[in-house]
């Protein structure tokens, strides 16, 4: 059910999982090129990311959406409007999401932890005025460490976060995003990469940006970030 989180505290320390998760992404902020003035951020976190965008863009609204009840409270201190609802609800998205005119929707490593991604990638572009934009990053399962611990420790990598996080339920490579958005009917405006040698240090950035180039960009990008809109040859219902 869908639930509006207004001047509540939360009742753990979200400190950890803020730093993993809810950070703030300047990677996404270079992606924004044109001042937004309604935005939808998908799986919001803390919120952390709306409270850039608002300083950024001071009469921006921020509508973010979460399923955690205890980051949706603390996302609530920075976005417009908070509601709390399952993501992988098409019926929740249905029955609670009432705005149909967002220049801006945010998916920022969300789909892949969605059970149909396609589907609500699909539900939430009906959300989309004409002339908006829709952003992702996914987390690129080709990095090379898939490699090292697959065939060379023997093991498939789970971990707490990243790539490899224990709670992915789909798993993309640059042709598996691509085919995911022209799919679901949204074209490709611009394309950015995070590249790191080792995931877990930020960093291997630097370094990371000399292998990014052909053969090795697609072993060393961990994210993948990509701007679209609509696709005119696409008819909405």
């Amino acid at each position: 059910m869908m639930k509006f989180i207004n001047n509540l505290r939360p009742q753990k320390d979200l400190s950890d999982f803020i730093q993993g998760y809810s950070g703030f992404r300047p990677d996404i902020i270079k992606l924004i090129n044109t001042q937004p003035s309604k935005i939808l951020d998908v799986g919001c976190g803390a919120g952390l990311l709306a409270k850039e965008i608002k300083s950024r863009y001071p009469n921006c609204k921020v509508t973010g959406l979460e399923a955690d009840p205890e980051l949706a409270i603390k996302a609530s201190e920075y976005c417009d409007q908070v509601i709390q609802l399952n993501l992988n609800s098409l019926e929740d998205l249905t029955n609670n999401l009432l705005d149909k005119d967002f220049d801006l929707i945010i998916l920022a490593d969300i789909l892949e932890h969605l059970i149909f991604p396609e589907k609500i990638l699909n539900q939430l572009k009906s959300h989309l005025s004409q002339n908006g934009h829709v952003i992702t990053s996914l987390p690129n399962i080709r990095h090379y460490s898939t490699f090292v611990s697959l065939y060379i420790m023997g093991r498939w990598p789970q971990n707490s976060r990243g790539i490899h996080d224990s709670t992915h339920l789909q798993f993309f490579t640059k042709k598996n995003i691509v085919n995911l958005l022209e799919k679901e009917g949204l074209d490709i405006e611009k394309e950015s990469r995070n590249v790191r040698l080792i995931e877990s240090l930020s960093w291997t950035n630097i370094p990371g940006k000399l292998l990014d180039f052909w053969p090795f960009r697609p072993f060393f990008t961990f994210q993948y970030l990509h701007r679209c809109k609509k696709s005119r040859l696409v008819n909405e219902p």
